[in-house]
């Protein structure tokens, strides 16, 4: 039964909640808690399908113990010294476990090493193209376009923000207006949203057939931005952020300064964080807010409930006799 309930699960994650998720419309009053909700669901899903493998795999047998004797169920099942559906069912668990975990690994690597090679490349366009910079904690590289961005990689504890900012940008934008982009690049960082938008587009690389995994994808990446904007917004003026939002805001045709997949202040859909800025919307009430993390958590926890089922309704009988 929980293999069932499992897999069915994973499935009303992928086709019904993710795009629930997608369209609701608390997710841009609280941008921060909807990237959370994302992560629960998507983390909640891959929770999901590893267990489904897991309880295929093991022969749920209450002669044996789960912890200590885990591996030699695995192999009486996969043996078939059980029996033959038992047998059926551990190599597809098996078979499913080993195309998940080839799956993560090979596009993680993947990822990792395109996200060095990309750091590295920009961190010597900075070196080749760069000039004395006035600003803190930013570099400024020679551009037609204006353009701001935070260099890829993980934001270690103790390491500040590696931001590049063209000098088109320098040269259009006032003192304010480029003081509101660096903070929104500084909260990119103290975020953590590179790493958060890395984990969704590690999940929609590795399972490229899974509609619900590239909608979060794209959610996030957007959702980031508007986070990024709440967060630069109390330490500036929202007009400032807005005006510089509209200065480096580029046409279709024209090409733009900065390299794709990095986390610019110029990312996103420019109308709808424009909108937000000129008109911030109603925060969510604590309630709300409250009913969300709480389902968010009830996601997460409901795959090892699941798991657990057979067991537990094993036990009822044995716990009720005593």
């Amino acid at each position: 039964m929980s293999p069932l309930l499992l897999a069915g699960f994973t499935v009303v994650l992928a086709l019904v909640a993710a795009p629930r998720l997608a369209s609701a419309s608390w997710v841009a009053r609280a941008p921060r808690l909807a990237i959370g909700a994302w992560l629960g669901l998507s983390g909640a899903a891959l929770l999901s399908a590893v267990l489904t493998g897991l309880t295929l795999l093991l022969h749920w047998d209450r002669t044996h113990d789960l912890v200590k004797g885990a591996w030699h169920i695995c192999l009486d099942a996969l043996l078939g010294r059980h029996d033959r559906p038992a047998q059926v069912a551990a190599v597809v668990g098996l078979t499913g476990l080993l195309v998940l975990g080839d799956r993560l690994l090979v596009n993680g690597r993947r990822m990792v090493i395109a996200a060095r090679a990309r750091r590295a490349e920009l961190r010597l366009a900075v070196r080749i193209g760069g000039v004395p910079s006035p600003l803190p904690g930013a570099s400024i590289v020679r551009h037609g376009e204006p353009a701001a961005y935070l260099l890829p990689g993980p934001s270690l504890p103790g390491r500040e923000a590696e931001i590049v900012v063209t000098s088109a940008a320098v040269e259009r934008l006032q003192a304010p207006e480029l003081a509101a982009v660096l903070a929104h690049e500084r909260a990119h960082h103290a975020g953590h949203h590179y790493e958060i938008t890395h984990w969704m587009r590690l999940l929609a690389a590795a399972f490229p057939r899974i509609r619900g995994f590239e909608l979060g994808r794209r959610q996030v990446e957007r959702l980031v931005e508007l986070c990024a904007d709440d967060a630069a917004a109390r330490g500036a003026a929202r007009i400032d952020l807005a005006r510089a939002l509209v200065s480096m805001a580029q046409p279709a045709s024209s090409p733009s300064g900065t390299p794709d997949g990095l986390l610019a202040a110029g990312g996103g859909d420019s109308l709808e964080r424009l909108h937000r800025l000129l008109a911030p919307p109603r925060p969510l009430s604590w309630p709300v807010r409250a009913a969300i993390v709480a389902a968010t958590t009830g996601v997460l926890a409901a795959p090892a409930a699941m798991a657990a089922f057979d067991r537990y309704v094993a036990w009822v009988p044995a716990m009720l006799s005593l």
